[in-house]
C-alpha cells in the first residue's frame, strides 16, 4: 500500500450549498492558511532565485511585553490582523505596518492573557465582516473594520465559555488558546480545561447562542462513555482538551480536531479502560455536532503525549482512486492517515504489547498502536546509543542518569523513573505545511528526552534540598497532588520559562495567591475546581506561611502519586544529554511514506564555535510552504527565521528577528507585493527574552519589479 496525495483545492472555495468564499490568493485568510489548515500558499514572487534578497518591510511593536505571542497572523484584503499577549486584536496596513485599530476585549476590572494561537473571519455577501477570538473564558465577535464589538452576539459581543456545561460556570475553568473556525453561520470552538471534562461547541455567528457541544469525556448514553472505569469521570475529572486548533471540511461539511490526555497527566488511579476521547483525531457533522468517526492514537496516556495540532486536510490518490483524506501529526512522530469521510485508517498499525504500571491503583492500558509506514519523522525509544557525545563529562552524566532509570516504548510512569521522547514533540502545536504539488509535509519537530519521576505524595514528598520528611506543610502535599509541581518543580525553582515561586511574600498577600490559583494569570490557567480550604493552604505553603490546622503527619494513608516536575533529561551545561541533532525540519514525501529529507533547526552559536556539528534546537512554532519553491520557518532557540529550498532542505536565507519568533508565520500579497509576516515576541517555553514585535519581510522593489 502506497498513497499518492494531493492538495483537495476545492475545500478553500465551497462548503456543500454554501456561496463561494470571497478569499483571494492574496489573502491569508484561515487559522493555518487554508480551511484545511496545509499552511501553504500559491503566492511565488519570493522564491528561491531571490529569496536571499528579503528585506525588513515592516516593523509593528504592540507595546505589549508581557507575554508570548504564538498566533499566526491572518491577512484579508490588504489588512493583517494580529493579536497581543493581552488579548488584544490588532488591525494593521499590510503595505505599511501602520495601526488601523485595535480592540481590547477586556471590561472593567479585567485583565487577561495566556496564549492565543489564531483568530477567524467570517464573511458573507450583504453581511459585515467579523472577526472571531477568543479571551480569558469567553468568545468574542467585532466588525473586521473597525474592531467594534458586534451588539447582538452575546453580551454585547462576547459569550462566556463556561455557561452551560456540567458544572457552574466558575468552576469550569475553560479557556481555548486555539483559534476558532467558522462553518456557514457556526463558529466552532475547541476547550483547554484542568478543572473540568473538556468539549467542542457551535455558537451561532449572529446571536452567540450554543447550537451544538460535543463532550471529549463521554456523558452517560453518549458514545464512549463506557471506555472509563469511574462511572462520574464525565463530571468529576478534567482535560481531554483541544487546544492545537480545528479543521473544516466546507464541501463535505465536517470539522476535524485532535485530543489531549485527561488529568491528572501521569496517574489517574481506579480508573481502568481506554478513556476516549483521550489522544484522539475526532471528525465531527459541522452542522449538528455529532461524531462521524474517532481514532485513538493512545490509550489511556500516562505520558503527556496529547495530540498537539490540528489535523491537515488533502485528496489522497489509492489503487487509482481519489480519496477525501486527513493526516494527524503527533509527538511521538508518527503521521497518521484516514479517509476523512469514513475514518479508514490507510496508516499501516498494529496493536503492541506493554508494560504494566508499577504505582499503586494505576492502571495501564495492555497494548498501544505502533505505527509501521509511514516513517517516523522523530527518535521515539532513548537507548545507551542516544547518549550525547558533544563530551565525555557530557555523556558520563547523562550515562549515570539513564542506568539509573528505565527507558523503553511506552514504559509506564513510576518511582524509579523514566526517561523518553516526545513530552514537547516531535510535532507541536505548529503542526505541518504541505505541499500539493510535489506531496510533500514539511515538520519542524523536537528530539530531546525527559525523565519524569513520581512519588507518593501522601507518605513520601519531602521538598527537593529541605531535609525534610514527609508532613512538613500540608500546602506542600496539595502543592505536588494538584499538579503544580509539573510546571513550577517540586522545590518551586520553576521549569524552563515558568516563574519561579519562592520569595512571594515580598510581592503577594495570601488573598493575592488564592486568587491567581482560583482565577489563572498569564499561560497559567485556572484551577477553579479546587475548593476554597485547598487553596488558601497552598497559598500558605507558597508565601512559607505556617500551616494553619494538621499538618498531615498521619501515615500509613492510601498512596497518591505525582511527578517530581516536568524534567529534561539534558546535561551539566544544560543541554540535551542525547545526541544531537535536537531539533530537524523535516520532509516527508507521502507518495513513499519516506523522509526525503532531514536537516536541524536551529544552533548554539557556543557549540558551533567550539567546532561541534549543527546541533538544532528545541523549537516551538510552525512552517509554511509557498508555491516559490520555499519553506519558511521561526521556532527556534537562537531567534532566527530561516527560508529552506523545499527540494533539498538548504537553508537559503536566515535572518536574526528581534525576539524569537514561537509563531507560524503567513504570507499574502498587496498590490502585487508578497511579504512574509511572523510575530517575534520571544518568552514562551524556551525562556528567551520577551518582547513585542511582528516583522514583515519583502523583496526590495526593484526585484518585485523584475
Amino acid at each position: 500500500m502506497r498513497l499518492y496525495i494531493t492538495l483537495f483545492f476545492s475545500m478553500l472555495a465551497f462548503a456543500g450549498c454554501q456561496a463561494p468564499q470571497p478569499f483571494s490568493e492574496a489573502d491569508w485568510a484561515y487559522p493555518g492558511g487554508t480551511a484545511g489548515q496545509t499552511k501553504y500558499s500559491s503566492l511565488d514572487q519570493i522564491d528561491t532565485s531571490n529569496v536571499a534578497e528579503l528585506e525588513v518591510a515592516w516593523v509593528f511593536h504592540s507595546g505589549v511585553t508581557s507575554g508570548n505571542v504564538q498566533m499566526n497572523p491572518l491577512i484579508v484584503d490588504g489588512t493583517v490582523y494580529i493579536t497581543t499577549p493581552l488579548q488584544e486584536v490588532i488591525a494593521v496596513d499590510g503595505a505599511t505596518g501602520e495601526q488601523v485599530w485595535r480592540f481590547n476585549p477586556a471590561r472593567e476590572g479585567e485583565q487577561f492573557g495566556g496564549i492565543n494561537r489564531g483568530i477567524s473571519f467570517w464573511r458573507k455577501q450583504g453581511e459585515r465582516d467579523r472577526i472571531f477570538f477568543t479571551s480569558g473564558g469567553f468568545l468574542n465577535a467585532i466588525y473586521a473594520a473597525d474592531g467594534s464589538p458586534v451588539p447582538g452576539f452575546g453580551n454585547q459581543g462576547r459569550i462566556s465559555l463556561n455557561d452551560g456545561l456540567v458544572k457552574p460556570a466558575e468552576q469550569m475553568g475553560i479557556t481555548s488558546p486555539g483559534a476558532p473556525v467558522v462553518y456557514g453561520d457556526l463558529v466552532i470552538v475547541g476547550a483547554m480545561t484542568w478543572s473540568s471534562p473538556a468539549n467542542v461547541s457551535a455558537f451561532n455567528v449572529h446571536t452567540g447562542e450554543r447550537e451544538w457541544v460535543f463532550h471529549t469525556i463521554p456523558q452517560p448514553g453518549e458514545y464512549g462513555y463506557d471506555t472509563w472505569g469511574k462511572d462520574d469521570f464525565w463530571k468529576t475529572g478534567g482535560g481531554v482538551n483541544v487546544w492545537g486548533g480545528l479543521s473544516v471540511d466546507l464541501e463535505h461539511g465536517a470539522v476535524y480536531f485532535a485530543t489531549g490526555q485527561p488529568k491528572a497527566d501521569f496517574y489517574r488511579p481506579d480508573n481502568e479502560g481506554e478513556q476516549l476521547f483521550g489522544n484522539s483525531i475526532v471528525a465531527l457533522d459541522a452542522k449538528t455536532g455529532e461524531r462521524m468517526w474517532h481514532y485513538q492514537a493512545i490509550h489511556h496516556d500516562l505520558w503527556d503525549l496529547d495530540l498537539p495540532c490540528a489535523p491537515i486536510l488533502t485528496t489522497l490518490h489509492k489503487e487509482g482512486k481519489q480519496i477525501p483524506g486527513v493526516v494527524q501529526l503527533t509527538k511521538t512522530g508518527n503521521v497518521l492517515l484516514f479517509n476523512r469521510l469514513t475514518g479508514e485508517l490507510l496508516s499501516e498499525v498494529e496493536e503492541r504489547p506493554v508494560p504494566a504500571s508499577t504505582l499503586a491503583g494505576q492502571y495501564a492500558f495492555p497494548t498501544q498502536p505502533f505505527v509501521k509506514w509511514p516513517e517516523p519523522f522523530s527518535k521515539q525509544v532513548v537507548t545507551a546509543d542516544d547518549l550525547t557525545d558533544i563530551s565525555e563529562e557530557a555523556h558520563a552524566y547523562a550515562l549515570e542518569r539513564f542506568n539509573n532509570a528505565d527507558a523503553g516504548w511506552y514504559i509506564p510512569p513510576s518511582t524509579k523513573g523514566i526517561i523518553y521522547y516526545g513530552i514537547h514533540g516531535g510535532a507541536e502545536w505548529g503542526g505541518g505545511s504541505y505541499d500539493p504539488i510535489d506531496q510533500v509535509m514539511y515538520v519542524n519537530s523536537n528530539e530531546l528526552a525527559w525523565h519524569i519521576t513520581m512519588q507518593d505524595v501522601n507518605n513520601e514528598a519531602p521538598e527537593a534540598g529541605s531535609g525534610k520528611g514527609k508532613g512538613e506543610h500540608g500546602g506542600h502535599r496539595l502543592f505536588l497532588a494538584s499538579g503544580c509541581a509539573s510546571c513550577h518543580g517540586a522545590d518551586r525553582q520553576g521549569l524552563g520559562g515558568t516563574p519561579v515561586l519562592r520569595n512571594l511574600s515580598e510581592k503577594y498577600t495570601q488573598k493575592d495567591v488564592a486568587d491567581i490559583i482560583k482565577k489563572g494569570k498569564g499561560a497559567m490557567p485556572p484551577f477553579a475546581h479546587l475548593p476554597e480550604d485547598d487553596v488558601q493552604l497552598i497559598a500558605s505553603y507558597l508565601l512559607d506561611m505556617e500551616a494553619a490546622g494538621g499538618d498531615g503527619e498521619e501515615e500509613g494513608v492510601k498512596p497518591y502519586y505525582n511527578s517530581t516536575g516536568y524534567v529534561k533529561f539534558l546535561d551539566e551545561q544544560g543541554y540535551p544529554a542525547t545526541k544531537p541533532p535536537w531539533g530537524t525540519l523535516n520532509a516527508i514525501d507521502l507518495k513513499s511514506g519516506k523522509i526525503k529529507w532531514k536537516v536541524p533547526l536551529g544552533e548554539y552559536p557556543e557549540l558551533t564555535a567550539k567546532g561541534i556539528p549543527l546541533t538544532g534546537t528545541e523549537n516551538f512554532g510552525g512552517s509554511i510552504a509557498t508555491a516559490g519553491g520555499l519553506v519558511f520557518v521561526g521556532a527556534t532557540r537562537d531567534e532566527r527565521f530561516r527560508a529552506f529550498d523545499k527540494n533539498t532542505g538548504e537553508i537559503l536565507w536566515e535572518t536574526k528577528l528581534p525576539f524569537g519568533g514561537f509563531a507560524v508565520p503567513s504570507t499574502y500579497s498587496v498590490d502585487g507585493k508578497q511579504y512574509v509576516v511572523i510575530p517575534a515576541t520571544g518568552g514562551g517555553k524556551l525562556g528567551t527574552t520577551t518582547g513585542d514585535a511582528y516583522v514583515a519581510f519583502a523583496l526590495p522593489d526593484r526585484s518585485v519589479e523584475k
